[in-house]
């Protein structure tokens, strides 16, 4: 058995979107924090605009002030990666388009920074095009400024996670018994089918139930069972059976190839008279890693 060759398959395929593990909760949560934290601390030692001459503050009127100042930014920050995350459950996020998004929240926060600044500034006018270009311009230079170190940190620090968790997967997987038997329970947790994890070939969803497709004998038989791929998904986690498109999940150690053609990826399988199973693009990622790593080990 031969893992496809074709430059359109592997990793590559899938360069042009964000890995969804970069928009996992936890992750966008650490990153709001350590923005908030880079921001107070960027503003109450560069002072930036020449803030720190706006008004007679002490030292802790001034973070005070900077205080509220960074708040803004994070509520702004907070709502456009909560948009994010829910965006990403439902569509792949192209590196271009990240790039945008970003530019997009440095917008907003100059724009509620020049707000900010114009109000606080006796010198300043609101109706003024002149000044608010000015302060807008400031503002966004400052802004790139303050997220530009996070960000990248953010970044590096996650692409170090997500490398070191796939090893780790990787060893745990390549470490899977053959012999598992996969025990499949019904939408309400009762167990109703039991089968060799290795006899699994895909599993295919509609409506309310799911179709284990499986070999008996050398012949596909088909089991269906009351329940719903979300719901069985973790009790497949530390199997080679992953989630390849919303209504399936393919067993990877039956994939023999990945093919893309006219923009769509779907899988070839090692058992005669099976179609090809389509793989959406959100999916891509886990898709080809999985393949990478199961792919063949069947035989």
């Amino acid at each position: 058995m031969k893992k496809n060759k074709d430059n359109n398959t592997g990793p590559a395929m899938t360069r042009h979107y964000v890995n969804r593990r970069f928009f996992d909760k936890h992750n966008l949560i650490r990153l709001v924090a350590f923005t908030a934290i880079f921001s107070l601390a960027f503003i109450n030692i560069y002072k930036p605009f020449n803030s720190d001459e706006w008004v007679a503050y002490s030292p802790v009127g001034y973070f005070m002030m900077s205080f509220i100042l960074v708040l803004t930014g994070i509520v702004v920050l907070a709502v456009s990666r909560t948009v994010m995350y829910h965006f990403v459950q439902k569509y792949p996020m192209y590196y271009t388009s990240y790039v945008l998004w970003i530019i997009l929240e440095i917008t907003a926060i100059a724009g509620f920074y020049t707000a900010y600044v114009i109000y606080l500034r006796d010198d300043l006018e609101f109706w003024s095009w002149t000044d608010i270009v000015m302060v807008f311009k400031d503002a966004s230079i400052n802004t790139f400024m303050v997220v530009l170190l996070p960000y990248s940190v953010s970044w590096l620090f996650f692409s170090y996670v997500d490398t070191r968790d796939s090893l780790i997967e990787l060893e745990n997987r390549v470490s899977v018994d053959e012999k598992l038997v996969i025990q499949f329970k019904d939408d309400k947790g009762e167990l109703r089918f039991s089968v060799p994890c290795v006899n699994v070939i895909f599993l295919e969803a509609s409506n309310n139930y799911v179709e284990i497709n499986y070999l008996n004998q050398g012949k596909v038989v088909r089991h269906v069972l009351r329940s719903s791929l979300k719901k069985l998904g973790p009790d497949l986690a530390n199997t080679p059976i992953r989630r390849c498109h919303r209504s399936f999940m393919v067993n990877f150690e039956h994939v023999t190839a990945l093919r893309k053609s006219n923009g769509e990826l779907d899988m070839e399988m090692d058992v005669p008279g099976i179609k090809k199973i389509p793989v959406s693009k959100s999916y891509s990622d886990e898709t080809t890693e999985a393949f990478l790593v199961f792919a063949g080990r069947s035989v």
